[in-house]
């Protein structure tokens, strides 16, 4: 089986659940097939050049330097995961037809301010689908109804924790997460998402393993209002 090289790009912050669970997955890769530790570790640092020239940089260094490594596998240092997260990835992952494989992960997204100076906040899901509106305006839209435990299509996926096959960098050239614009509205699409988008330009699939879950560190404002929401013990 082919070599897994992890990469992982940060700016000076490295969260507690990211570390403790990069060591299990550590653990549980050398009791087991070897995969990461033969095909090592990619990290960049960001600072004025952006997380998108990292993702590129790191991009490079895979594939200028690890010949013989098969997988890159992204895992954000705000994430936590189970030891066997990029074992079940790699059970369902092929060169072919499922060349890009994301985990279950969710992103925070503000809902509307709160009335103090803060924002409700809840969290969304990362299967995500292109959407046209009626009136033509068109974007990504979470799935919100994903299939449980299932290995299910869709046009994007975020980068915190993908496995993602050499032969798909090879198709997208060399800054395949450069910033695409929004066809319909001109704006700016992240830089997961525009590598998402190029990929879905070369018929590239796109999947994510509901059946392997994370957590994401993120912020979010309590009040006594959230305080309302959860049952008392």
């Amino acid at each position: 089986a082919g070599a897994v090289t992890i990469a992982y790009v940060h700016d000076t912050d490295v969260a507690h659940s990211w570390h403790r669970s990069m060591v299990d997955l550590l653990l549980h890769d050398l009791g087991t097939s070897t995969r990461v530790m033969r095909g090592g570790y990619i990290a960049v640092r960001y600072s004025t050049g952006g997380i998108v020239k990292a993702r590129n940089e790191a991009v490079a260094m895979f594939m200028a330097a690890k010949e013989d490594s098969e997988w890159l596998f992204w895992v954000d240092t705000d994430m936590g995961f189970a030891d066997d997260t990029l074992a079940k990835l790699l059970e369902v992952a092929d060169p072919t037809e499922h060349p890009i494989v994301g985990a279950l992960c969710f992103a925070s997204k503000e809902i509307r301010p709160d009335g103090l100076n803060g924002y409700w906040t809840a969290p969304l899901p990362t299967v995500m689908d292109w959407h046209v509106q009626p009136d033509g305006v068109a974007g990504f839209l979470a799935r919100h109804d994903y299939e449980k435990d299932a290995v299910v299509r869709c046009s994007g996926t975020g980068s915190a924790c993908i496995l993602i096959h050499r032969s798909v960098f090879e198709r997208l050239g060399p800054a395949p997460y450069e910033p695409l614009r929004n066809p319909t509205t001109g704006d700016l699409i992240g830089e997961d998402l525009s590598f998402c988008a190029r990929a879905a330009q070369a018929d590239i699939p796109i999947h994510v393993h509901t059946g392997v879950p994370t957590s994401h560190l993120k912020p979010i404002w309590m009040g006594e209002a959230q305080f309302a929401m959860w049952p008392r013990s």
